[in-house]
């Protein structure tokens, strides 16, 4: 890789030895990966699961190894607008959750540290939601692949998938190894996908992109014959190309910023490959993520990725009035900043008097762990990791669909 000097000086150590190591992990990634340069970067977003290592016991004191890891990068400051989601639980839920002593300490180091070395806490897994939006064009540094591949598709922005240690790196150094969608001739399509079903809810979206992102793999797929997707669409249909596959960026045609048409989206090139997404493939994707052996569920999750404002009040209209069905557990994942608001307008109310739960920072399958025995959800994403995660039988429906199994406490085939 070419370096300037001042790159190659703190690689050997002029700014300190943890400057050196950070700079070795670019470089180190970006020759993997066949990355010529270094180039300036300012918006970053650090999905910091510490204490969550703790739950997962992965490793030999991994709890330890994470903050020694985050207060070294804290003694520095960082550059641009840079972001991180301290994941396990907003701190007014410590309580509520029985969170252990130790994850208590632990995540209040990390989120004081942090914020005196300029991070800008975001309390989600989707920054895109409470103010980080990068411009098109714009190079970041993002982990949480569903907020990647939203950036790069739906933003126009540039990301490559980051982990920890990398977009830590990159908020303290400001430049990341070039390579990947960072360049114009990888984010030029080769799998053309032309929808010819309706797409009429963000779940109907996300079985297009967990269609997508099992058939594309690592290609850039451009979807066709779409209609204009909401946020709330776009949301279900990133988390679910992320989930499905190892999808990056995906265009929607006349829909993500330098796609206005097709042909612009392949680079005036025939599609490599060429599938249909139809009515046949939007019921086999449901199929594949409805593993229950009953009808009768105890969970309902919401919010993944976080809810938007949007969704959290269609959630306390259906809700109104209404009860949760006994044995019923619903969880509304989403950031402080929207909970706030809701608060203020009276939608967390009405659904906290319902029986709901608002949860905050994280989610329940991923923080907590949490014991269930049959779930729905409107998200593919959460359907398809909960399965493993917490060993739930799962039921993917749409937002209307999961509300009516709240309340009865019985899940019905709407389709």
């Amino acid at each position: 890789m070419n370096l300037t000097d001042e790159q190659q000086q703190i690689l050997c150590g002029a700014k300190g030895e943890f400057l050196a190591t950070c700079m070795r992990w670019l470089v180190e990634w970006g020759d993997a990966m066949g990355a010529q340069r270094l180039v300036p970067v300012a918006n970053t977003h650090a999905l910091v699961t510490v204490p969550g290592n703790l739950v997962y016991g992965a490793g030999d004191k991994p709890l330890e190894r994470s903050l020694d890891l985050l207060h070294a990068v804290c003694q520095h400051q960082v550059c641009g607008h840079c972001t991180t989601h301290i994941t396990f639980a907003h701190e007014e839920q410590y309580a509520e959750i029985d969170m252990p002593s130790e994850q208590v300490e632990a995540q209040q180091q990390v989120m004081q540290a942090a914020s005196e070395a300029g991070f800008l806490m975001t309390h989600t897994c989707a920054p895109y939601l409470v103010g980080n939006v990068p411009l098109k064009g714009e190079v970041c540094a993002w982990t949480e692949s569903s907020a990647v591949v939203y950036a790069n598709s739906i933003l126009g922005a540039r990301t490559t998938r980051h982990g920890t240690e990398s977009a830590l790196a990159a908020s303290i150094l400001g430049v990341v190894p070039e390579f990947g969608v960072l360049l114009d001739e990888n984010r030029l399509a080769t799998l053309q996908i032309d929808v010819t079903t309706p797409l009429r809810t963000p779940t109907d979206w996300g079985a297009l992109g967990y269609f997508t992102g099992r058939a594309a793999g690592l290609e850039v797929p451009v979807l066709h014959g779409t209609p204009q997707p909401t946020q709330e669409d776009a949301k279900q249909l990133c988390a679910a190309l992320a989930s499905g596959g190892g999808v990056t960026l995906c265009h929607i045609a006349a829909v993500t910023p330098e796609a206005p048409t097709l042909e612009q989206a392949l680079g005036g090139r025939h599609p490599q490959r060429q599938l249909t997404f139809g009515d046949q493939e939007r019921r086999a994707a449901y199929a594949e993520l409805r593993t229950h052996t009953d009808d009768c569920i105890d969970t309902v999750i919401l919010g993944c990725p976080h809810a938007s404002l949007h969704e959290v009040a269609e959630v306390a209209r259906h809700l109104k009035g209404k009860r949760l069905a006994p044995g019923v557990t619903m969880w509304v994942c989403l950031a402080y900043a929207t909970r706030a608001n809701a608060e203020r307008l009276g939608f967390a109310r009405t659904i906290i008097d319902a029986g709901g739960y608002l949860f905050c920072d994280t989610c329940p399958t991923n923080s907590m762990r949490l014991e269930a025995t049959r779930m729905v959800t409107p998200s593919f994403k959460q359907a398809h990791y909960a399965r493993g995660m917490i060993g739930v039988e799962v039921i993917v429906d749409n937002l209307r669909g999961c509300l009516a199994a709240a309340v009865s406490g019985r899940w019905h085939d709407g389709q």
